[in-house]
């Protein structure tokens, strides 16, 4: 029934003084409320209000506490700023989520595993994560700030690294990776985008957002493939559950890529780099960087075997190969002591300036040595004709015996006094004739 003829019946029945019953069927119940729309209601708001606090976020602008100084980067997971703890005075580095991903439950639940995962890790190697915020401009992550560039910034403007330079940064960026996996983290997307290298000359690991935590009793929410294509490992191309050698297989990829280059594995399409990376072989590091050492060479190959069994089975394992491969270089590298990584450059300088300068001694001295030869032999001289004054007496000695020791060729006419001097005036000629004979004139 309508509501107008409704309203009739009613009409009608105040004029007759009669009441009408409503009709229950007709009675109107209250709209049910679904929680899954008022939550999606209040994203949807919240998404609003939090791209129209982030659109005013710049320079000078205030978040809670933190003074906005600039922006530093920009990537998937959200924008970075520059910002001054007004309370603490201290720099601080701010990661807030984008707007359209805050109503991204599975960019929510990333989010959320990197702030959890980098909170349990504290090392001088891995940036340190202060605490996580949730403010009208969505969720914040205030984390130390650090100046200096990534490995990939310092292979695009150096070109390939000197083995020794590798070394010294790899080494460093597995002291960090192996206390992470013995904090139960496995990164999962360690390329050179994600190790930085700060003006101190120390190492840190960053970005976790694809990060797995080992002893998170949650249900997998997807086996969905994480991680950089580039630099991927076999195993989580095919969904298989990522470890700790799923880290030593994409480190590897990046030494791979930081001593000679380039990428072992560069296709045009998606599927030809996993289709590379499960079943084709890398080439010999060597065959694009001659002077590579062999030892290093074998080291990286073992590091991106197809096979987690055939690679190194920890980060420890794969540090000790690369600090064995560095004490040819003499850098010294302790295991716990976070200040000799920073002094490893300066060591570095030192033992190659030590080496240039030896090195150029002996040049030096050999190239002074090969000068006085061709001199010697353009002026025309020669042992024999260069001996001293000093030699020549005694041969005018010998000659001088000699002379005495002959006798006579025909009798003796003079006086016997006049022989001696005759024999005084022979020497002396024969000594000034064997000097200017000995000088050449």
């Amino acid at each position: 029934m309508s509501k107008a003829r409704h309203r009739k019946r009613r009409h009608a029945a105040r004029r007759k003084g009669t009441t009408v019953e409503p009709n229950k069927s007709e009675h109107h119940h209250p709209k049910t409320i679904r929680l899954d729309e008022r939550l999606q209601q209040r994203r949807t708001d919240g998404m609003a209000s939090a791209a129209a606090t982030q659109s005013t976020l710049g320079p000078g602008s205030m978040l809670g506490n933190y003074l906005i100084i600039s922006q530093i980067g920009e990537g998937g997971m959200g924008v970075v700023y520059r910002a001054m703890d007004t309370v603490l005075d201290r720099t601080v580095a701010l990661k807030i989520l984008p707007p359209h991903l805050l109503q991204s439950p599975d960019f929510m639940h990333r989010f959320r595993t990197e702030a959890y995962a980098q909170a349990r890790l504290h090392h001088p190697n891995i940036v340190t994560l202060y605490s996580m915020l949730e403010i009208p401009a969505g969720f914040v992550l205030v984390m130390e700030h650090v100046e200096g560039q990534t490995l990939q910034q310092r292979i695009c403007s150096e070109g390939p690294l000197a083995p020794d330079k590798a070394l010294w940064i790899f080494e460093q960026a597995l002291q960090g990776v192996a206390y992470a996996h013995h904090m139960g983290i496995v990164h999962r997307d360690l390329k050179p985008d994600n190790v930085f290298i700060t003006h101190k000359n120390e190492v840190k690991i960053m970005d976790f957002g694809v990060a797995k935590i080992l002893d998170n009793k949650e249900p997998t929410r997807s086996r969905s493939m994480v991680g950089t294509l580039l630099y991927i490992s076999p195993e989580q191309i095919n969904g298989r559950d990522a470890d700790i050698r799923s880290d030593i297989y994409t480190l590897g990829i990046s030494l791979f890529e930081a001593v000679t280059g380039r990428l072992p594995f560069e296709r045009r399409t998606d599927y030809g780099l996993m289709h590379a990376h499960i079943l084709e072989q890398p080439p010999r590091p060597r065959q694009l960087k001659r002077d590579l050492p062999k030892e290093l060479e074998r080291v990286i190959l073992r590091a991106i075997e197809k096979e987690p069994d055939k690679r190194y089975q920890s980060a420890r394992e794969f540090h000790a190969a690369l600090l064995q491969q560095s004490r040819r270089y003499g850098l010294t590298l302790s295991a716990t002591d976070g200040e000799n990584a920073a002094s490893l450059p300066r060591q570095l300088g030192e033992r190659l300036a030590s080496r240039n300068r030896v090195l150029g001694g002996i040049g030096f001295d050999v190239f002074l040595v090969a000068a006085v030869m061709l001199l010697t032999l353009s002026l025309g001289f020669s042992p024999s004709q260069n001996r001293p004054p000093d030699e020549v007496e005694p041969v005018t000695r010998l000659v001088k015996k000699k002379t005495r020791l002959l006798p006579p060729a025909a009798p003796a006419t003079t006086p016997a006094r006049a022989t001696p001097k005759q024999d005084k005036t022979a020497p002396a000629s024969d000594r000034y004739d064997s000097l200017r004979k000995a000088w050449g004139s």
